[in-house]
Parts: C-alpha cells; sequence; structure tokens
C-alpha cells in the first residue's frame, strides 16, 4: 500500500491548523492527494438553535475558522505543488467521516484539547473514527510542534490482528525511515527471539530494523514503559494497534490505547 489519498478532519479548535500542517507534510512525503474535511464537532440539538446572540455569535466564529483554514490549505497546496479537494460538511462530523473514509488510504485526526469545552464529544468521534473507518488513522498530538514525521519510527508488536494490520500500515512510512525499532512487550516465545520472525518479513521488503525487548515490572503500565521508550528514542512517530470493543452499545477503547491516546508526546499511527 501507498498513501495516495489522504483525509484529514478539520474541527475549528485551535489545533486543526496544526492537524492540517502535519496532513501536508504527509502529502508532500508520499505525493498524494489531500481531501480535508471541515466538519466541526456538533451536538444533536445545535442543528435547531433558537436565533439568539449565543447562537449567531458561535456561527460566525465557525465561518470565520473555515475560511481561515481554507486559505492555509488552498496555500499549502500551492506552495507544495499538491492537488487537493476541500469540504465543509453539511452532517454530523462522524456521518461525514466515515462515508469519506473508504475512499482514504490514511486518515488524519487531531487530539482533543482536555482543556476544550467540546473534548468528550471530540473524543468519541475520533475513537469511533478509528474502530469503525477500517483505514489507518494518524492522530497528532493537541500540543507541540512536529517539523518531521516517520523518521525515527516505534512500533509497538505483539502478533495480534490489530497490531499486524498497523504494522503494514505504516510500511510507506517505514520505507522512508531513518531508523525503525519494532517493540516487544513481556513477550515470551521458546527457541525464538520475539520480534524476530516480523523483521525477517519487513527486510523482504527492504526494511531494516531493530528489534526491542520490554519487560515491565508490576508497577509499570504497559502504556508508560512504551511512551517512555518512545521519549528514550527521540522517536517521532508510534504505530500501534487500535484495541477496542462494544460496550452498551458504545465503541470502548482498551486500557493501552486509551492511556496512549490520553497522553502522547508524537503522533500515533493506529489500525483496528
Amino acid at each position: 500500500m501507498e498513501y495516495r489519498s489522504i483525509l484529514v478532519h478539520l474541527d475549528g479548535s485551535e489545533r486543526a491548523s496544526a492537524c492540517l500542517d502535519l496532513a501536508l507534510l504527509v502529502a508532500r512525503q508520499h505525493g498524494a492527494h489531500v481531501n480535508a474535511l471541515f466538519a466541526p464537532v456538533t451536538t444533536d440539538h445545535e442543528s435547531a438553535w433558537s436565533v439568539t446572540f449565543d447562537a449567531a455569535y458561535r456561527m460566525r466564529t465557525r465561518e470565520g475558522k473555515r475560511r481561515a483554514l481554507e486559505h492555509q490549505f488552498l496555500n499549502g497546496l500551492s506552495q507544495a505543488n499538491l492537488k487537493g479537494t476541500w469540504r465543509a460538511a453539511t452532517d454530523h462530523a462522524r456521518n461525514a467521516l466515515l462515508a469519506l473514509a473508504p475512499f482514504a488510504d490514511l486518515i488524519v485526526v487531531g487530539q482533543s484539547d482536555p482543556n476544550d469545552p467540546d473534548a468528550s464529544r471530540s473524543n468519541r468521534l475520533q475513537v469511533q473514527v478509528t474502530l469503525a473507518a477500517g483505514r489507518p488513522v494518524l492522530w497528532v498530538p493537541y500540543a507541540g510542534t512536529f517539523a518531521t514525521l516517520g523518521e525515527r519510527i516505534v512500533v509497538a508488536w505483539d502478533a495480534g490482528q490489530s497490531a499486524t494490520r498497523a504494522l503494514y500500515d505504516a510500511l510507506p512510512f517505514m520505507r522512508l525511515a531513518a531508523h525503525t525499532t519494532i517493540v516487544t512487550l513481556n513477550a515470551e516465545r521458546e527457541g525464538r527471539i520475539p520480534g524476530a520472525d516480523i523483521a525477517l518479513v519487513l527486510a523482504r521488503h527492504g526494511i531494516d530494523v531493530e528489534i526491542t525487548q520490554l519487560h515491565t515490572p508490576p508497577t509499570v503500565s504497559v502504556a508508560e514503559a512504551l511512551l517512555s521508550r518512545v521519549n528514550k528514542l527521540g522517536s517521532d512517530l508510534l504505530v500501534m494497534g487500535a484495541y477496542g470493543h462494544l460496550r452498551w452499545k458504545e465503541l470502548v477503547l482498551g486500557g493501552v490505547t486509551q492511556t496512549i491516546l490520553g497522553s502522547m508526546p508524537v503522533p500515533v499511527l493506529m489500525s483496528h
């Protein structure tokens, strides 16, 4: 697979601009077409707002953000000599994103700022897209700047279905990376080094990787150990499977996935 079509979700938050910048960076790296979707997260009753000062103010603010992001998008395409399409959602953000997801090689979303009053709704949207879209999703942290992406990659590996899909979905990044580390956590396999089999497969793709085994003590969680290794290696991209399940008719993330997405220091590529 190659990244030839990128879908980026722009929710109108303060970090939407940084999310767009990262999507354009990936597009430059891979010569991709960029499909930008401006789709603020709204409540079910928001479309039925009465004509009040607050409603009118929010609508003007949203329109101002839309114009600014569209200008940034078109200017970014022009400067990088890229092609792209701008869309403003007429449906709820979730419906609009999932309708476009089948036509994207990669989806880019922004992590919600916990101080944002709309963070809880945005979090639900991002989780739903990650677990239901069937495409790799690149999460952009709500804080920090990222001059590079995919030069030093950490891949969390347990040979499970989600981890396997994430690894193969990340091949376009790994082909361009200067260094890739496969991290196995608390893995034991008699007679074989954990991670050796997948390293051999990647070698057939022309990708050389380093294998690191982490054994966490009871006082350290898997997520904490993984984030610590990302920081120690100076990585600029973490690749991992998104683990989740359906509970009470709602998509819910697994513990490790939820912790990583709550405190990620670098962009995270997830597949489910």
